[in-house]
């Protein structure tokens, strides 16, 4: 049991990626989803933001701007105070051992975009 973190294409084009217990993305993720659904309470447990069943983050280049940032400055404003089930007790372990595969992750996102794709993120836990 735990977090189970995904991206990819609506379309199914392309590849799919997938973190697991990676607790900053899920926070920043988590923002994310509310921005882009202010009126809308997350289905998600323990107030931990969205899960599995509420909408998909729509990944924009708006998003990645800020992800990359993000990464770049390992999550610095995005820790997560709970979340056993984020795997929120090795957050900084976390963000080192995913740092280039999220930069992987941003570069595809771009290539994506470019090309029409719609990209989302979900999340189950």
């Amino acid at each position: 049991m735990g977090l189970d973190q995904f991206m990819n294409c609506v379309s199914g084009n392309g590849k799919e990626y997938y973190w697991r217990k990676h607790a900053r993305l899920q926070q920043f993720m988590s923002q994310k989803w509310a921005e882009q659904n202010p009126n809308t309470e997350p289905d998600g447990s323990f107030n931990l933001g969205f899960n599995g069943g509420d909408e998909p983050v729509k990944i924009t280049p708006e998003l990645l701007d800020e992800w990359e940032k993000q990464v770049e400055e390992d999550y610095y404003s995005c820790f997560a105070p709970d979340g056993f089930f984020w795997g929120q007790q090795f957050q900084e372990e976390q963000v080192k051992e995913y740092k280039e595969y999220d930069k992987e992750a941003i570069d595809w996102c771009k290539a994506m975009l470019e090309k029409g794709e719609t990209v989302q993120y979900s999340c189950s836990w």
